[in-house]
């Protein structure tokens, strides 16, 4: 008997799962080809309720009243731990620890390994890897990589039991409950809204780095095959080929929107297996909050939306975990190869992901050490072998490219660490203790990530998720760690590395905790947060007296409009604002030229005179929809206009007085008027030369 597993053959799908939601905390469910798992109903702790609310009044003075009452706040924090400890130390005198059924354990049948497969895989990936070599890739050699990924799942597949679709069985399922089927429903209409809702507006403006992230993505639609990308904030190619994909199916040229679009799609795969790892780790109600949580959450949403490099994390990141917990707690090896795949591709996609090998490996000990797992099938350096060498087969041709190009790739990460042009940053080691400590409050204290990624100097939690997050803290180590304690202690590790990429920021602390940087850390984060909301509702369903579906309902429809209500501000008004503020109004420029080269039947030339810290005319051309045309001349070169017998429109920065009389000599019946921004300080100077 193994009580720290959660009924880990359980993996119905989202359908089965419609049943029970809104179960009672001590009712018993039984599920097809697993035991049956008793939890013992509840009783309702003052103290653990009262620790709720103060966690909630805490966040909320934190979030809102930073400056005049953030003490209060934090002390009402603090208050908040020590009324859940005390709450959580009667309740586990009085009750017995829950104990839940075992399953999952050892078929008793032999791995099956097929040496033939497995030579295979490794001839076609060096074949794959010799060819990339060549600075790019064809048909040939991405046949030959996906075929050598394909080898070494088949290599290690074992057998499995396919069930035929009984879609009537489905329907009934679906419909039995229909308050729990209109709840679901209800989440993923509002996680459409959150993730496709003013995709276009928010943000509104291309900047510098995410042109070239356009540049790049357009070069594969039109045929280029890289595997590196050195002009980009993330180097890794799977993030700009995800975007090249959905724009074959997208008509038109590619636009700023399309790209924000691509990685909204990619959104709803993470919020998927966020409700999916819940549900395995936590229980339905976990998985549920935890989808919505991820689904609305503004740390997660602007990720895909500053198109940076950071969008496919938690969509490739998520199902990799999940398929490792599976794997772990049904002894699974197919899971396993399917985790370790998706760790290949992450290392593909973005940099973080090595953590992410690092937090396998620890995990798989976590999980595996003691006596409970002696007999399983597939042992730790079995599991690890395994698993490196579907992860490196993956990435092996990436490879063959980082090795012609070490230095550039590693220069993101050198210029992190090293201190030599910031020599004021003092000891490393004190300065990444201090980055870690301040990454750990990230969550509920204070960010320092730039305005295109997320909103700075504020938590990375809006205050409700921050709320039950610390409540989920409190849950999770003070009672589920004594019945799930290797879940819980996984999810702690999980956090922690997942801080990482952000506090090894030694040579420029200032940028510690940064939201996209520390992006992996929204998985626990969620998770844990989710945990906690549905232990509340537990505990207030413990009550006798009124009805269980309104009390639940209630407090849960309260939790989430507030939820919902403070992320949509927060994306569609607060970070939106900053970032406007922050960003050139390159919109309303290709507009200026839009409609002066239909006033003259389509015979014009625009040029935007280049300024110190002004606009990327590339973002111009972007949003006037002609990409390649070319906007920008630099101040000594106007001269070179004259020549040019067609009708002439100039976009000068306002403080440019040299170019502007430079212009009125050049051209003494010109027209110079200003452009009246929405933002004052975003006005333009508008020069007319006509012909």
């Amino acid at each position: 008997m193994n009580p720290d597993e959660t009924k880990p053959k359980e993996d119905p799908t989202v359908l089965e799962a419609f049943q029970r939601f809104f179960s009672r905390p001590g009712e018993t469910v039984k599920l097809p080809d697993s035991g049956e798992t008793t939890e013992v109903k509840p009783k309702i702790s003052r103290f653990i309720l009262a620790a709720l609310v103060c966690f909630l009044a805490g966040q909320f003075l934190v979030e809102f009243l930073r400056e005049a009452l953030g003490r209060l706040g934090l002390l009402l924090l603090l208050l908040g731990f020590a009324l859940a400890v005390l709450g959580f130390f009667r309740e586990r005198k009085r009750t017995s620890p829950i104990i839940e059924c075992e399953t999952g354990q050892q078929s008793g049948k032999e791995i099956r390994v097929r040496l033939i497969w497995l030579l295979a895989a490794f001839v076609m990936s060096i074949g794959a890897s010799l060819i990339y070599r060549r600075g790019r890739f064809d048909f040939v050699s991405t046949l030959l990589w996906i075929a050598s990924i394909i080898s070494i799942i088949v290599t290690f597949a074992q057998p499995i039991t396919i069930t035929k679709l009984d879609l009537r069985s489905i329907w009934i399922k679906v419909t039995i409950n229909r308050k729990k089927t209109i709840a679901y429903l209800l989440l993923v209409a509002v996680v459409l809204v959150f993730q496709f809702g003013r995709v276009g507006q928010v943000p509104s403006e291309i900047i510098s780095s995410q042109v070239e992230a356009y540049y790049t993505v357009d070069g594969i639609t039109k045929g280029d095959s890289s595997l590196w990308f050195p002009r980009n904030v993330i180097n890794e190619p799977v993030s700009y080929y995800w975007v090249a994909l959905v724009d074959r199916f997208i008509p038109g040229t590619l636009s700023f929107t399309e790209m924000k679009l691509a990685f909204a799609l990619a959104g709803l795969v993470a919020v998927f297996y966020m409700y999916k790892l819940g549900r395995r780790l936590f229980g339905e109600k976990s998985g549920f909050i935890s989808a919505l949580l991820l689904g609305v959450g503004f740390w997660s949403i602007l990720q895909q939306r500053a198109v940076l490099g950071f969008g496919l994390i938690l969509p490739i990141m998520l199902p990799a975990l999940y398929y490792l917990y599976k794997s772990l707690q049904e002894d699974d090896l197919n899971s396993l190869l399917i985790a370790s795949v998706l760790t290949g591709i992450g290392l593909l996609t973005n940099k973080i992901f090595i953590f992410l090998v690092i937090a396998n490996l620890i995990i798989t000990i976590v999980y595996l050490a003691g006596h409970q797992f002696a007999k399983t099938r597939i042992t730790i350096p079995l599991r690890i072998a395994i698993g490196l060498l579907a992860i490196i087969l993956v990435v092996l041709p990436m490879v063959f490219v980082v090795a012609a190009n070490s230095n550039s790739w590693l220069s993101p990460i050198m210029n992190q660490l090293s201190t030599v042009n910031n020599p004021a940053s003092g000891s490393p080691i004190i300065t990444f203790s201090k980055n870690l400590l301040s990454a750990l409050g990230m969550t509920n204290w204070l960010n320092r990530s730039s305005w295109a990624d997320g909103i700075a100097n504020r938590a990375a939690l809006d205050w409700v998720s921050g709320a039950v997050f610390l409540f989920g803290i409190c849950v999770t180590l003070f009672h589920d760690f004594f019945t799930k304690q290797k879940q819980v202690l996984s999810l702690l590790i999980l956090f922690v590395l997942m801080l990482l990429p952000s506090a090894f920021s030694i040579a420029q602390p200032m940028e510690n905790p940064s939201l996209s940087r520390a992006l992996g850390a929204a998985v626990p984060v969620f998770l844990i947060a989710g945990r906690g909301c549905a232990y509340a509702i537990d505990q207030i369903n413990a009550h006798k007296k009124g009805a269980l579906w309104v009390k639940q309902g209630v407090f849960f429809g309260l939790f989430a409009i507030l939820l919902i209500a403070r992320n949509f501000s927060l994306i569609n008004t607060t970070y939106q604002h900053n970032y406007q503020n922050s960003s050139w109004n390159a919109t309303e420029m290709a507009q200026v030229i839009r409609n002066y080269d239909i006033g003259q039947a389509g015979s014009s030339q625009a040029y935007i005179i280049g300024y110190p810290h002004w606009v990327d005319a590339r973002s111009v051309a972007i949003s006037l929809g002609e990409p390649y045309t070319n906007l920008s001349i630099l101040p000594q070169d106007i001269g070179t206009t004259i020549d040019l017998a067609i009708s002439k429109i100039f976009l000068l920065n306002l403080a440019d007085s040299e170019s502007l009389l430079q212009l009125q000599s050049l051209y003494p019946a010109g027209v110079a008027t200003t452009y009246q921004s929405v933002l004052p300080e975003k006005n333009f100077i508008i020069f007319i030369a006509s012909q």
